[in-house]
């Protein structure tokens, strides 16, 4: 039967070692406000611990947990985990078949590479209204994971590390929250990621990765807040990229909705394109193709062209609107525009070129600009 055990405040009768040491499974440990212990680390199974404190760091565990081999459960709510020794605050081994789920918590690693939550077996991690700082939330190589990050965030902005990254086989839902850093997936990774709400930023996904984005924000303005590489597939509406996104190898992207600041697409990968702006600039390279509805591309002096086209790149255009702002558009080498033009800011369009046939635009006039 289920315990429960009351440590710290007035109407405690047990001590915190005695409550340790005592634990069995389905206990519920509430623990006073106050600062805990763990100079060795403590391993846990069939767990839950409870702060009972008004801010999750009134109650304070200064050490690192692990959830056992044979774990159905581990929960901690209201509570913080503190790490003090280069260790991962919570670390799952890959041995683990259960959950791990933690409420209103604040979860602080070493500041080092050392990931502050750690999974490697077959976990669902839950998430709920949660901080981290300090180190990532990793899932590992040989997880079997799924990921559930509701209205919590993870603040660890690194030029080195990543403050989330999914490795191995699963699913990763973030809904309503905020990462200060970016998201990673890896060669190995086979994996959906649904960010829904959010904010993040950086997006970095290798691998076999299925992305849905809706109604999320890329806050970096590098000219890769967002980078699509390997297999991966991607589905993005309503969302907003303060910086470049670069699509490579043999991605398939669909944008709709959307604001770009910039956006290279080079090798094989594939883009369709519906309703969305591209506010500074866009490169289409190699192989890469875009088929394109109504779509606005704009330029400024900061690019010499606002469209441009090498390779054999090919763009097939629906109801454009284009916006040069004193920018020209290129077509070079075997590259392909077909278009119709909806709306235009200005009159005439000037359009560098290597071959006539290759560049086809009905709806406004444009000078040839040969080269």
């Amino acid at each position: 039967m289920a315990r429960i055990i009351r440590v710290g405040g007035s109407s405690s009768a047990t001590s915190w070692h005695d409550a340790l040491n005592d634990l069995r499974a389905d206990d519920v440990l509430m623990l006073g406000p106050g600062y805990y212990y763990l100079p060795r680390g403590r391993e846990l199974t069939d767990i839950t611990i409870k702060g009972t404190g008004s801010l999750a760091e009134d109650t304070t565990i200064y050490g690192n947990i692990s959830v056992s081999e044979d774990s159905r459960y581990v929960t901690l709510e209201n509570l913080c985990v503190n790490t003090t020794t280069d260790n991962n605050s919570i670390f799952v081994p890959i041995e683990t078949n259960g959950y791990v789920t933690l409420r209103n918590c604040c979860v602080k690693g070493y500041g080092t590479d050392t990931a502050a939550i750690a999974i490697n077996g077959k976990v669902t991690l839950e998430l709920y209204s949660t901080k981290i700082t300090g180190g990532s939330v990793s899932m590992y190589e040989n997880a079997d994971f799924r990921l559930e990050m509701n209205d919590s965030q993870i603040d660890y902005p690194s030029e080195n590390y990543c403050a989330l990254a999914l490795e191995g086989h699963g699913t990763a839902i973030i809904n309503n929250s905020n990462i200060r850093g970016s998201i990673n997936t890896f060669l190995k990774t086979n994996a959906e990621l649904d960010l829904n709400n959010s904010e993040v930023d950086y997006v970095l996904l290798h691998g076999q990765t299925w992305m849905n984005m809706l109604n999320s924000t890329l806050t970096a303005k590098d000219d890769s807040c967002l980078y699509l590489s390997d297999d991966c597939w991607s589905n993005i509406v309503n969302s907003k990229f303060n910086g470049g996104i670069y699509i490579d190898k043999k991605t398939h992207t669909i944008i709709q909705n959307s604001t770009i600041d910039r956006m290279i697409v080079v090798d094989e990968a594939k883009v369709t394109m519906n309703n969305s702006i591209v506010m500074e600039h866009a490169d289409f390279q190699d192989k890469g193709s875009c088929e394109a509805t109504r779509v606005t591309f704009i330029g400024n002096m900061n690019y010499e062209y606002f469209l441009a086209l090498s390779g054999h790149a090919q763009l097939n255009g629906h109801d454009l609107i284009l916006h040069p702002n004193q920018a020209d558009l290129a077509v070079q080498d075997e590259a392909k525009l077909k278009t119709n033009v909806l709306a235009a800011q200005t009159d005439t369009l000037n359009v560098e070129y290597n071959k006539r046939p290759n560049v086809y635009i009905l709806g406004m006039h444009w000078t040839a600009k040969k080269k």
